[in-house]
Order: C-alpha cells, then structure tokens, then sequence
C-alpha cells in the first residue's frame, strides 16, 4: 500500500510538471500563431495596396485615352489632313497608346486576387472597352471613307452611343478603385487587430503560467497541512458514522470504538477498547474470531451477512459485517477494520415478504389444481348421469339379484356423486346458499358431534368468543370445515391428546402480509398437541388427493375441502406447524353484513315436484353424445316431444317457432351455453332455459338473459331432478296449445 502511496506521489508530481510544460508549449505555440498571422495580414495588406495603385492608374487611364480621341475626332472635323490615320495623325497615335496601356491597366488588376465585387466590375470595364473600341473602329471607317454620310453617322457615333461605352467603362473603373481602396482599409485595420490580439493572447498566457507556477508553489506548501485536516476528517466520519466500526489488532484486541457501535451494542468506548471481540459474540460463535483474524492477516476481505450478535442488555441482533485489512506504510498487515450495520429490522421484513411470496405462489397452485379438479369433476359427472340414469332405466325392467346389483351401481354413483362434490368445493365451482351464520353458535352446535368423533381418548376444548361472529357462508359447510379440521386432529394424535376450538374477533391491520383487506374478521383457530408435520408436507397440504395417511384410510380431499370452503366465502386460511410439538390452523372469515334483498327471477333452486309433458317441444343442446341420449329418454319417457343438437351452430340455424323450451350444457365446444340462450331470447324472449352443468359453474347467475323461466340443474342428476326443473321453467311461461302426440326428432346427430 505505501509503495501505491508513493507511486501515486510520484504521479501527481509529474502531473503538476506536465501541466507546466504544456502551458508552456502553449504559449510558445500561440506566439508562432501570432507572427504567422501577422505576416499573413501584412501580406495582404501590401496585395490591397497593390490593387489599389494599379485600379487607380486604370481610373487616370480613361480619362487620357477620351481626350485623345475626342481631339483627333475634332481634328478630322475641322479637316486637318491624315488626322483619322493611326500613323499620320498625332492626336490618334496618342489615342491608341493610351488604349493600349489602359487594357494592360486591366490585365493587371486582374491578375490580382479580387472578391466577387471588384471581379463583377472588372468584368463590366473590360466589356464596356470592347464595346467603346469597336465603335472607334466603326467610326475611324466612316472618317476615312471620304463619304459625308459616313462621316456624319461616324460624328453621330462619337457624341452618342460610344460615349455612353467610355461612361460605362469609366465608371466600372471608378468603382473597382473605389472597392479597392475600401479592401486596402479593411486590411490594414485587421493588421492592426491581428498585432493587437496576439499580444492580448501572449499577455494572458505568460500571466496564466505565472499564475499556475504560483500555485504549484503554493499547493506544495499546503500539501501537509491538508494531509493532516484530512485524517482528522475521516476520524471525524468514522466516529459519527451510523456504521458501528471499530478496529481490531491481530490478536483479537479492539483498538478503536465509534459512537455507532455503542449505540449498537450498548458498550461504551471505555468498556470495549482493550477488550475482545466476544463481549458482543454469541458463545458458540467465539472461536470465528480467530479463524476470521487468521484470514484478515492472509489479506483477505470478508463480508459476513446477518452475522448474530448478543447486546449489553442481552438482547439479540443481526448484523452485516466487513472486515478489511489494516496495513502499515510498508504494507504490512497490522490490524483489521470492521464496519456492521444492524439489519435485524431488514431481515424480518424480508422474512415476511418471503412467507407472503410462498403464500402467494402456494395460492397459485392451489388455483390451477383447482381449475384441473374442475374438469375432471366435469367429466366425472357426465359419466355419472349416465350411470345413474341408465341404472334407473334397468331397474324398471329387472327384479331380484339383478335389482340388488343395480341398487349397488346407484349407491357407489351416489357416494361418486358426493366425490365430486367435494372437488367442486375445493375447485370454488360448487353453489352455495349464503346465509348468515354466528360462527360461535356453529361451533358450540357441533361440539357433541365433534366429541364423539375424536373418541374417548382425545379431549375436545371449545372456546367461543363473548362477541357475536356473524359470517356469510353455507351452514353445512361451516359444519363441514370443523368436522374435517377435528378429524385431522384426531388422526395426527393416534396416542391421544388436545383438540383446541377456539372463535375470536380479530382487527387486521394495514401492511400485515395477508392476502385480506385491513379490518375485522372472524378468526377460528382448530389447535392440537399431535405429531405435527414437515415443511414439504405443509406446503402441499392443501391439494386434493394428497393424504399422508395409509391407503385407505383418507380420500385427501378433507383438507382441499377446507381450503375451497373458505376461499368461497372470501377469507383465508393459514397452517402452523412444529414436527413433535403440534399444528395450528387459523382461519379468517370477513364479518357478515346484511345481504341485499335478491331478486325473485335469479331463483334457481329445484323445485321437488316432478312434471310430466304434454307434447311441449324441447330443443337439447349436449355435445357429449350418451349424457344426450340420456336426457332424450328422459323427456321423451314423459311425455315431451325433443329434438336433439350437439352443437351451438345447429341450433341456432333451427326454427324456433314451435320451441317450448331450451335444454342446453353450460360447456359447449364451440361457445358458452349462456351465449346460445342470449342469442335465442333476441329470437324468442319468452323462451324458458333449464342449463346443464358437471361444474357447479355460476356463470348463469350473471347472465343477462336471467328470467324467472330460467332453471340450472347440475350433473350428475336424476330424472326426477331433471324434470323437476323442465317442468317449473314451463310453468312459469304463458301455456300454449298441447301438441298431438309425443315423439322424439333428433337434428345434428343420430341418436
């Protein structure tokens, strides 16, 4: 470390070094900058002024070169012999070296660089003294030719036309001195800037590199004075910290106590400076404190997460540790430092996210064996009518063992029938009829049964709260949660022991990791002493069919049971559990209110009087094709007349005009069957509807469509059931004429 400290030195010396030598290059380079700019300014100043003499001897040109040819034109005029010749006449010679020299005047303008401005009148002059020589060669011809005519045109000329070309020369001429002389100002004044701004530049620059040598000299001085403030500013940050840190020699002395670490553990720095670390280790722990010195002296950091430590007052904590080196100027390990931050408050927090997490995903499984219970148990109950009504259709005919072995196949369909049942509770698909239910009567009302059902050799303990526990449920559901609670008490306690019941009324407040709005619940708490169970079997309690029992002993389905109970009425349930020492199961139910009045068209329950037909119409929709057959026997053995689809498609396509009534499953392939019925109530809104479920689905509840003529009957049903409903549905529609016979039209499939 002390050799890094001292190539770091080295570093920002030669840094400071560098900057001077760059200053320095610099301004050597601003002053080699300057000169080249000034020479290029006076350049172009000497250039301007060339262009300026040279525009304006052009200009003095013109007006040599009009005067000549205005007199040998006067000469010619008044007579004068050969005036006209460009030998013989002494005023046309003259004339002609004049032109001659003022087109070298503008070649030699030209030849100088020209901004667009001046290159635009030099091109002006140069076309308007071709323009002024070709007329003095037009005019020279009509003096020489003798002709009065001519010599009067070529006069004519003179005063006229090749006057305005010299004019227009002239003035190009003029202007172009006038832009040159202009140009020739404009340079010199940059000149002057030029000079002017690098001498600025070359001033500040050397004064800058002043400046800085000063302060390098300056920051040398002030380079152990700020050493010093800064160590005692870093003792400063370590002592008010929030951090407990504290020093460490290699022997496990501390050396150093901040003010958090007393805040932390509730020893003072007096109290802990000379000591060794256990003050604050749990006995177990102690002997880390050499293996982690052991490490700190090898070099190593090391980060400890949720370390546990023991206060002064023997409380306990949890702390994140890191410990790094400590090294001496050579880089020599003499010490260690540790920094810990108390995350005890942070650690349950997490803990509870955690157990809210794995609720949540336990939740999710829950719901989606749920959902696959739900179909199997639809499919279950399709095959379960037709076992059930096909055992009836045989009995009729069959007596003696026979009769016996069908009165088998009912009662092992019945006791499938209450299977399934079970799994629709647990899948939330099973209707219930709500009522309120004081949860303390419900339990003190089944502690008889309960007490006979454990046996003599557990005790029953029932605890019921002083306050009314009203709560939104079935009865014989409630019943059905103690029982299967109690019982699986009982068989966690095959020794004997303790079944506590308990009611409560508990307040649920904000943030608490359930999955229930803050408020007041009633809580049932269902307590044993038994065998308890592991976390594996916790997690997976809930499922149906799973049973840790022997074979034949248990369906599994008690708890799913339970669980699908109190998630219908809209609570929660939670487990507890200690291998050897017991488990707990708490359940909260929300408190009742009171129920809005329903409306008398939703009433759906079955009506126990059985109808026979009178030659009514009924239209059945069923894609299973034996559950179809079934219901056509049915009806048709009773008088009503059916045709059959399995489909929602064909159905729709028929005539509904002779429909008395629509029999259609809640599952079809292709759509809903309360989306069949919406569609045939636009039809024909009087029509009444019987659904048929394997679900327990409530969807039908919801419908739009939902009438007084509207029955549900769930599968697997008998055909007292079945005409049960068919005949209240027709009894609440107005009665239409009796139909001739009874017969049975099947559409869509031979049945």
């Amino acid at each position: 470390m002390h050799t890094w400290r001292r190539i770091y030195g080295g570093v920002r010396l030669g840094g400071a070094f560098g900057l001077v030598a760059l200053l320095l290059i610099t301004l050597i380079g601003v002053a080699v900058e300057n000169i080249l700019a000034q020479r290029r300014a006076d350049r172009q100043v000497v250039e301007s002024a060339a262009l300026q003499r040279d525009a304006l001897t052009a200009k003095f040109r013109t007006a040599d070169f009009n005067g000549w040819q205005t007199g040998y034109a006067f000469d010619t005029i008044r007579g004068v012999p050969g005036a006209s010749n460009d030998g013989g006449g002494v005023q046309r010679a003259k004339f002609l070296a004049s032109t001659a020299a003022f087109r070298q005047d503008l070649a030699r303008v030209g030849s100088h660089p020209l901004t667009p401005a001046q290159r635009q009148q030099l091109n002006i002059a140069e076309d308007a003294f071709n323009h002024f020589m070709e007329l003095d060669a037009r005019i020279v011809a009509g003096y020489r030719s003798g002709d009065p005519a001519k010599i009067a045109a070529a006069n004519d000329l003179v005063a006229g036309e090749e006057l305005q070309w010299f004019d227009r020369a002239a003035g190009a001429v003029n202007h172009l001195a006038e832009l040159a002389q202009a140009g020739a100002d404009a340079d010199a004044a940059e000149a002057r800037r030029v000079g002017s701004r690098a001498l600025t530049i070359m001033i500040v620059v050397g004064v800058a590199f002043l400046v800085f040598a000063a302060g390098l000299v300056v920051r040398a001085s002030r380079t152990a004075a700020d050493t010093a403030r800064q160590k005692a500013m870093l003792a400063a940050i370590v002592e008010q910290s929030a951090h407990a840190t504290m020093a460490l020699a290699l022997d496990g002395t501390i050396t150093a106590w901040n003010t958090a670490a007393e805040r932390i553990y509730g020893f003072t720095a007096d109290e802990a400076i000379g000591q060794s670390p256990a003050i604050f280790m749990l006995p177990h722990r102690r002997h880390l404190i050499r293996i982690t010195l052991s490490e700190v002296a090898a070099g190593r950091q090391l980060h400890i997460e949720g370390a546990p430590r023991q206060r002064k007052d023997g409380s306990r904590i949890r702390v994140s540790t890191i410990i790094v080196p400590i090294r001496d100027e050579n880089g020599v390990v003499v010490g260690a430092a540790v920094t810990e931050n108390d995350v005890t408050a942070r650690m349950q927090r997490e803990a509870e996210e955690q157990l809210a997490n794995d609720r949540a995903a336990r939740t999710a499984r829950l719901e989606s064996l749920g959902q696959l219970a739900g179909g199997v148990a639809h499919d279950f109950n399709n095959l379960l009518a037709i076992i059930l009504n096909c055992a009836e259709f045989v009995a009729e005919e069959a007596s003696g063992q026979a009769a016996e072995d069908l009165a088998r196949i009912r009662d092992a369909a019945q006791r499938g029938r209450a299977l399934t049942s079970q799994l629709l509770l647990f899948a939330k698909r099973e209707p219930a009829h709500g009522e309120d239910v004081d949860l303390n009567s419900a339990v003190r009302g089944a502690k008889d049964l309960l007490g006979r059902t454990i046996g003599a050799s557990i005790t029953l303990r029932c605890t019921t709260s002083g306050d009314a526990l009203p709560v939104r449920t079935d009865r014989g559901r409630l019943d059905q949660i103690l029982l299967n609670l109690v019982i699986n008490a009982r068989d966690a306690m095959p020794d004997g022991g303790l079944v506590e019941v308990e009611t409560d009324l508990v307040d649920l407040a904000e943030g608490v990791a359930m999955p229930l709005p803050a408020g007041r619940y009633a809580q049932l708490t269902v307590r044993d002493n038994g065998v308890g169970m592991s976390t594996e079997v916790r997690d997976r309690l809930f499922e149906p069919f799973f049973t840790t029992k022997a074979p034949q002993k248990g369906t599994g389905l008690g708890l799913a049971t339970v669980y699908g109970i109190v998630l219908d009425a809209e609570g929660t349930i939670t487990v507890d559990s200690t291998p050897g020492v017991g488990t707990t199961f708490r359940i909260l139910l929300p408190l009742a209110t009171p129920p809005a009045e329903a409306p008398t068209g939703g009433q759906l329950t079955p009506a126990p009087a059985q109808g026979r037909g009178n030659g009514e119409r009924v239209l059945v929709i069923e894609d299973e094709d034996t559950v179809r057959d079934v219901v056509v026997r049915i009806l048709t053995r009773s008088g009503y007349r059916t045709t059959a689809v399995r489909d929602a498609d064909s159905a729709l396509r028929m005539n509904l005009t002779d429909v008395d009534l629509l029999i259609t499953d809640m599952m079809l392939p292709d759509r809903p069957g309360a989306a069949v019925a919406d569609q045939m109530h636009a039809r024909r809104p009087e029509l009444p509807v019987v659904f048929m479920t394997g679900q327990g689905d409530p969807l039908v509840l919801s419908g739009s469509g939902l009438t007084e003529a509207t029955r549900i009957v769930y599968k697997p049903f008998t055909a007292v059931e079945l005409l049960s409903n068919v005949g209240k549905a027709l009894e609440t529609t107005a009665p239409r004429p009796a139909h001739a016979a009874s017969r049975s039209d099947v559409a869509g499939q031979d049945l």
